[in-house]
């Protein structure tokens, strides 16, 4: 059973990082870099180098998601044939919600980070969109926990 804690533990640390990263980028790599005479170098500079490290931590967030909730379904399956009065509406509710949320995360980190003309303008002034993406992020986290917790 060492698979489940292994997909858990890349889950985990995949958001870490992403987040994490566009938290440093709004919170201390946008204010310094706006100091200096040519901010905008600094930030799409910065943003290249780390859309390597957002695209793997969204595909790995992807496929071991894919996975957990894959096993959700099935133990809760085995569980309602064996206790049948188990409601999990609350709990797909929550999750409906949390995609949502996270499929607007992924547009986000996907503007910001993907090098394509139409992008540009948000690349250009990414902290109104980076507090969005963080707010969000923090939501999802809280609702990840509450998840966790239902059963």
């Amino acid at each position: 059973m060492l698979i489940k804690p292994l997909i858990q533990w890349v889950h985990v640390g995949s958001v870490v990082l992403m987040i994490g990263g566009f938290f440093f980028f709004r919170v201390v790599l946008i204010p310094i870099a706006n100091r200096n005479p040519d901010p905008k170098k600094i930030i799409s500079a910065a943003l290249r180098r780390f859309s390597a490290i957002v695209w793997i931590a969204l595909l790995t967030t992807l496929i071991s998601g894919l996975y957990n909730v894959i096993t959700f379904f099935r133990t809760a399956r085995s569980t309602a044939a064996a206790v049948p009065d188990v409601d999990y509406s609350i709990y797909i509710l929550v999750l409906g919600i949390k995609f949502f949320i996270v499929f607007v995360i992924y547009t986000l980190a996907v503007v910001l980070t993907f090098p394509y003309p139409v992008f540009a303008e948000a690349q250009k002034k990414p902290s109104p969109w980076l507090n969005i993406l963080i707010l969000l992020a923090l939501i999802t986290i809280f609702l990840s926990a509450f998840l966790r917790r239902l059963y």
